[in-house]
């Protein structure tokens, strides 16, 4: 769980306050229930959240989407500057992922005009698992176990999501509900593809476990095929070096049951992952989590499944 500072977080508290109290005494719009279908704004947190809005509204006209994230911010690192604020107070539509990693939108929120934005929260749409200690990781102390938040990295929780966001943007939108369903059953089906292709793999794999030397914030994914795994830090960890006793035990893990990878994540740091490699012989690859997207794949337009889809070959050789 990732490990702020109360200082920090008072301080981070007052400014979001400060600001969007004096932003909103500014911009506060007319309360209306009725809504222009010709100019429809959605502000997306994620990019799992933005990738899915688009792939729905594709071919909609007068549809803004704005995603918060530059490309390769993490979202565990990111606050919103007051123009970003802005831009959610003035949507039709705000969609965001909750928990801890975007704390921040619990201060903006409550200052929302909701009879003319509308909420999406992405962890309100699948059943939710408390986080947990990596095998590998030394015990850290907790007064509570937070929800993990990386719900998407399963294809099954992508679905439901994808169902979510398609029914709230006909509430928003009836009008173009004939191409939101039929974009959103496009997609399904390649998600479906995608859910398929990874079955394939885990059923005629040798092993059930991977070995990440980086953060493991998939415990989502590994739930839905049955999988295990083993790294060097938690899913929301800010620790960039592991403990000798960490180390060790992932090196002696690989040796004794021949594991052939060892991973590390986007935008992540492959650090240890080549040190474990160096040591044991294992071969260091990256695994797509979606935390964030690089500036490349976001220019060349990657989307949810063809990312996902680059896990397919790093798997085949990971459980093999």
């Amino acid at each position: 769980m990732k490990i702020i500072k109360l200082n920090k977080i008072i301080s981070i508290i007052i400014l979001v306050i400060i600001l969007v109290i004096f932003i909103y005494a500014l911009i506060k719009p007319k309360k209306t229930t009725t809504r222009s279908a010709d100019n429809i704004k959605i502000v997306c947190t994620s990019f799992v959240g933005y990738d899915f809005v688009k792939a729905i509204t594709n071919g909609s006209k007068n549809v803004e989407i704005i995603y918060l994230l530059d490309s390769g911010v993490d979202a565990h690192n990111f606050e919103p500057t007051a123009s970003q604020i802005v831009s959610i107070q003035q949507s039709d539509l705000f969609v965001y992922n909750g928990g801890e990693m975007e704390n921040w939108t619990e201060q903006v929120i409550p200052t929302l005009d909701l009879s003319y934005t509308k909420l999406v929260k992405l962890m309100d749409t699948v059943e939710l698992y408390r986080e947990e200690s990596i095998d590998g990781v030394e015990e850290e102390e907790h007064e509570e176990l937070a929800w993990d938040e990386h719900i998407w990295t399963s294809p099954k929780n992508a679905i439901k999501i994808l169902e979510n966001l398609e029914l709230e943007l006909e509430k928003i939108d009836n009008e173009e509900k004939t191409i939101y369903r039929q974009n959103a059953n496009n997609y399904k089906k390649q998600i479906e593809k995608l859910d398929e292709e990874i079955w394939k793999i885990v059923s005629n794999a040798k092993r059930q476990r991977l070995v990440f030397g980086d953060r493991m914030p998939i415990r989502y994914f590994l739930e839905e095929f049955g999988l295990k795994a083993s790294g060097a830090f938690n899913g929301c960890s800010t620790e960039t070096e592991p403990s000798t006793k960490t180390l060790t035990y992932l090196i002696n893990l690989i040796k004794e049951e021949n594991i052939p990878v060892v991973l590390y994540i986007e935008n992540g740091n492959s650090k240890v992952s080549n040190i474990i490699a160096k040591e044991t012989g294992a071969k260091a690859m990256q695994m797509q989590t979606l935390h964030s997207i690089s500036n490349e794949d976001y220019i060349n337009g990657e989307t949810y499944v063809t990312l996902m889809n680059r896990n397919l070959d790093v798997l085949k050789t990971a459980l093999q």
